[in-house]
């Protein structure tokens, strides 16, 4: 396996940092956080504080270091250099947002978290949209389903169309939040999850069908 970059340290480290902003409120927040809400921005669930501020951080960077060793390995068959920037870059980013959201919303200051995550998720949408095609079969990013990983072709086409749907949806989703069409934009997201995963299994059938897997 190949050694771990100090690219893959430092993204370790600022996911463990998020730590700090909950230890600088830490006795301020209530003895139980929500952690989860609905699309009514309805709390879903709830976890202590203590979760909340060292449990997530921990197990997300866990994550992020195995994360790092799967890259490493798929770079040392050289392949999906791609991959690197996506998840050393985003995953950093997504965990900030989600600690700040909850840390916000358990002091009072936020109540509504539903614009804060369409923006983001909209705004990925458009920039990751632009990566998909470029993306070669991996277990982390993409529209990973045993059979469109399973074939080259099938996983190229699926993450072609993917590309230009997340673009067109993330465009779509972000005019909606302007609007303040909250569930609209959720349902325009959802679709640009789901349409590329039909797409990828009719792909998959069809090549199927004409001996070309």
């Amino acid at each position: 396996m190949k050694r771990l970059k100090k690219s893959d340290v430092i993204s370790v480290i600022l996911c463990l940092c998020t730590m700090i902003p909950g230890l600088v409120v830490y006795n301020k927040l209530p003895k139980r956080v929500v952690i989860n809400w609905g699309i009514t921005s309805a709390p879903n669930n709830t976890s202590s504080k203590a979760f909340a501020v060292f449990g997530i951080p921990m197990i997300f960077s866990a994550f992020m270091l195995l994360c790092c060793i799967y890259i490493r390995k798929l770079e040392q068959k050289q392949r999906n250099s791609k991959l690197s920037p996506i998840v050393l870059t985003f995953f950093p980013v997504i965990l900030y947002l989600c600690q700040g959201t909850i840390l916000l919303y358990a002091l009072g200051k936020l109540k509504d978290v539903r614009f804060t995550a369409c923006l983001f998720v909209s705004l990925c949408m458009i920039v990751l949209g632009n990566y998909m095609p470029k993306l070669r079969k991996n277990w982390i990013v993409g529209i990973r389903t045993p059979h469109i990983v399973s074939n080259d072709e099938v996983w190229y086409k699926t993450h072609r169309f993917a590309g230009f749907i997340m673009i067109v949806c993330g465009i779509a989703a972000f005019i909606a939040l302007l609007l303040g069409w909250f569930v609209a934009a959720f349902v325009v997201i959802m679709a640009s999850v789901i349409l590329p995963l039909i797409y990828g299994e009719t792909v998959y059938y069809l090549c199927r069908k004409d001996k070309q897997i």
